[in-house]
């Protein structure tokens, strides 16, 4: 975009941090490459034996590969009230997101949720009680967000302050 700054690759970041720090890795699928992002990232993650890591996605089917296929790897669902937003997803596809309709298929170990929208889905809390899933809450700006988020049994995500 007009600088030298650039996007790095998921193999220069994962060297960065291999041995150091445990990571959070997003999967972002797109246009039905779910299965093959999963496998790829499964197969460059296990290039680096001393990197800890969880697996997370707001699109179930990646978190159903993980499952069936690396089920030794802690996976989390991605979620939030789609419902609310102006998507040009089907409603019936924002529904079933919203209310953690496929985490049957997936069984995550945690559910990401944002957190203003957390009151939002009965299901996130039958997902946290029925699967024993964590709850993890995203992306709290304040102090006061964050001692609630850990109050209620989240766990948090934050940024822009110190706890």
């Amino acid at each position: 975009e007009g600088t030298d700054e650039k996007i790095p690759l998921l193999s220069e970041v994962l060297a960065l941090f291999a041995g150091k720090t445990p990571l959070v890795v997003e999967l972002k699928s797109a246009r039905g490459n779910h299965a093959a992002l999963a496998e790829a990232t499964c197969k460059l993650l296990d290039q680096y034996p001393d990197l800890e890591y969880c697996i997370e996605s707001f699109d179930p089917r990646c978190i159903q590969w993980l499952r069936k296929n690396r089920p030794d790897l802690i996976r989390g669902q991605l979620s939030e009230n789609f419902l609310k937003s102006d998507s040009k997803m089907p409603l019936s596809l924002r529904f079933a997101l919203t209310h953690q309709l496929m985490n049957f298929g997936s069984q995550p170990d945690f559910v990401a949720y944002k957190f203003a929208d957390r009151h939002d889905s009965f299901s996130v809390r039958i997902c946290r009680q029925l699967w024993k899933a964590q709850g993890v809450s995203w992306t709290l700006k304040t102090k006061e967000a964050y001692d609630t988020a850990v109050k209620e049994g989240w766990i948090p995500i934050f940024e822009g302050f110190r706890p």
